[in-house]
């Protein structure tokens, strides 16, 4: 099939045509839909023929190469003009690129009420590359099923996203990369730090008069410890260090845990 596919898209782009988006574009839906020129049934049930064309498709159509490929830049052109006017401000080629192959498989009327176009138009470009991966299920007799296919279409739309244009700014690259930073160095390793050998001070320091005068993030730990000292009978300061011990030894395992699964 790769090697017809891979004919396929050479005929696409030998034949010259505005599609109205990149290449990268034009081809990343080629790719995703397959031309066929006799109608057939996609796995959602849709009869559909040439590149993924649903629009009036009857099961006894027949298409030339001709016309399967007239039809994919005349449409690819529509649904591009279409996503630029709903993104208010326009959007970067390959940002159209992207967004269109995503109208094109859910449907304009699905993707001008997408979580996509309304993070786009807010300028999260980050957050609007993620909501592609909203849009990879299908109903499958009946059920909503998740396919594989749609989610490798969503996660190439949204690289293609976020790609750079070759003709635009590029994103300055840093002439030398700091080293990773120790866990020594975390801000929240420090605190948990801080709250830990804190909180171990405060088992061992007369804290009558602290505790009474305490406010906020204090009031609460000793509003807790109270309630916790009048049930075991132990002195509310022991039982205050302990609270304060427990949640430092926490933020720590927890910023351990995020290094060790490369989140920070």
């Amino acid at each position: 099939m790769s090697s017809r596919v891979d004919a396929q898209i050479a005929r696409l782009q030998a034949r010259g045509w505005d599609y109205g988006i990149p290449w990268e574009a034009v081809e990343l839906i080629a790719r995703s839909e397959d031309c066929r020129l006799a109608a057939y049934q996609c796995s959602a049930g849709v009869w559909t023929i040439g590149w993924g064309e649903t629009v009036g498709i009857t099961p006894d159509m027949r298409w030339t190469e001709d016309q399967a490929d007239a039809r994919f830049m005349q449409q690819l052109r529509r649904y591009a003009a279409r996503v630029e006017a709903l993104c208010d401000d326009g959007a970067r080629p390959n940002e159209l690129g992207a967004m269109t192959s995503l109208a094109y498989n859910i449907g304009l009327g699905a993707f001008a009420r997408s979580t996509v176009l309304r993070c786009h138009k807010e300028g999260r470009r980050d957050d609007a590359a993620r909501a592609f991966g909203l849009w990879n299920k299908a109903r499958v007799d009946g059920v909503l099923t998740e396919l594989r296919g749609l989610t490798l279409r969503r996660g190439r739309e949204a690289t293609l996203y976020l790609t750079p244009d070759a003709d635009g700014p590029q994103p300055r690259m840093p002439q030398a990369v700091e080293p990773e930073s120790t866990m020594a160095k975390s801000p929240m390793v420090r605190d948990g730090a801080a709250a830990t050998v804190g909180g171990a001070a405060l088992a061992v320091a007369p804290l009558a008069d602290q505790l009474g005068q305490a406010s906020g993030l204090v009031a609460t730990i000793k509003s807790f410890a109270q309630q916790v000292s009048d049930f075991v009978g132990v002195p509310l300061p022991y039982i205050a260090a302990g609270v304060v011990v427990y949640a430092g030894v926490n933020v720590i395992r927890w910023r351990l845990r995020q290094r060790q699964q490369g989140w920070a």
